[in-house]
C-alpha cells in the first residue's frame, strides 16, 4: 500500500503532535471522541488500540480499579463502560514517556579472590 506524500506528511505532524501532548490533553481528546457509554469489548477498537479490553478485565478481576461499580454497568452479559469515570480512572495509570532519570543502578562489584589466594588489589 503505497502512500501520497501529503498523507506521509500529515501523518509525520499528527504522530509529533501526539507526541508532545501531555497528558490531561490526551484524556481530553479521548473524552471527545469516546461516546458517554459504550461496549466494554469495543473499547480497544474505539481508542485506536491504547486500551486493551483484556488488560481492564483482569484489573477488574484483581481488584485494581477504584470505583469500578461507577465505571462498569451490566447489561445482560454485557459490560458497558461509563467515559467520564472511566476517563478518571485512566488518567491515573498514565505517565509521561520520557522521565527525569533516575539514580543509576549500583555498579557491580568485582568478584572476590578465588579460595587460597590473597588480594593482590588490596595489597
Amino acid at each position: 500500500m503505497r502512500h501520497s506524500l501529503a498523507e506521509l506528511i500529515y501523518t509525520k505532524i499528527v504522530l509529533k503532535n501526539v507526541a508532545n501532548m501531555d497528558i490531561e490533553t490526551l484524556i481530553g481528546k479521548l473524552e471527545q471522541g469516546l461516546p458517554e457509554i459504550f461496549l466494554g469489548s469495543k473499547v480497544g477498537e474505539l481508542t485506536g488500540g491504547a486500551v486493551n479490553w483484556g488488560t481492564i478485565q483482569n484489573r477488574r478481576s484483581q481488584r485494581l480499579i477504584p470505583n469500578e461499580d461507577q465505571i462498569f454497568v451490566r447489561s445482560g452479559n454485557r459490560i458497558l463502560v461509563v467515559r467520564d469515570p472511566f476517563l478518571a480512572w485512566f488518567a491515573t495509570t498514565l505517565r509521561p514517556a520520557r522521565q527525569l532519570p533516575s539514580a543509576p543502578p549500583p555498579r557491580r562489584t568485582r568478584r572476590g579472590p578465588p579460595a587460597g589466594e590473597l588480594d593482590r588489589a588490596r595489597q
